[in-house]
């Protein structure tokens, strides 16, 4: 009964439904130009050519970690099926705790979290190690928490879609999902 209040009390979100994933095609592009005097352009970072490349990053990202996250809570998809290989810092606890606490509950997640869009919101990709955020509209409602019963647990009163804002650490190979938390407020 403890563990049913515990999870009443948690966002089904990342750290209980833990939505997500990583397929990265940012490619950096190389011009050359037979021109003499090569017109000055903005330099790229090291990891992406732009903002809207890192952007389109993040977002595979956060979809290959869904497909992840809804191939561990369905139980398809086998060793692929690690939602914690897209994870670092404090997104990569949340999943552990969740997974402790749904196991320790007798709990698990069914169904599947849709992604509905993604918005970049903020890029800081000139230091060592570059920096994304974004707002991920995710549609929960064919997802439900599910006692060793067989009875729906779900928190009463969640919404069918939730808003989170998610943070990218990384560049191309290793971009990671180190944070995820609820928006506040109607932007789904």
């Amino acid at each position: 009964m403890r563990d049913a209040m515990r999870m009443q009390r948690m966002p089904l979100c990342v750290s209980a439904v833990a939505l997500g994933a990583v397929v990265l095609t940012a490619a950096l592009g190389c011009l050359t130009a037979c021109a003499p005097t090569p017109v000055p352009t903005a330099t790229p970072t090291a990891a992406f050519a732009s903002e809207e490349e890192a952007y389109a990053a993040a977002e595979e990202v956060y979809r290959a970690y869904n497909d992840a996250v809804n191939a561990r809570s369905n139980g398809t998809g086998g060793a692929d099926a690690d939602p914690q290989q897209y994870l670092t810092g404090l997104a990569l606890e949340g999943d552990i705790d969740t997974q402790n606490l749904l196991a320790s509950g007798d709990l698990h997640v069914s169904g599947d979290a849709a992604i509905l869009k993604f918005a970049g919101e903020t890029a800081d990709l000139d230091g060592d190690t570059p920096t994304m955020t974004g707002i991920v509209c995710i549609d929960v409602s064919d997802v439900s928490l599910i006692d060793r019963s067989g009875a729906d647990v779900t928190p009463l009163g969640r919404e069918d879609k939730i808003a989170q804002r998610v943070v990218f650490l990384g560049a191309e190979d290793s971009l990671r999902i180190s944070n995820e938390s609820a928006v506040d407020g109607p932007t789904c």
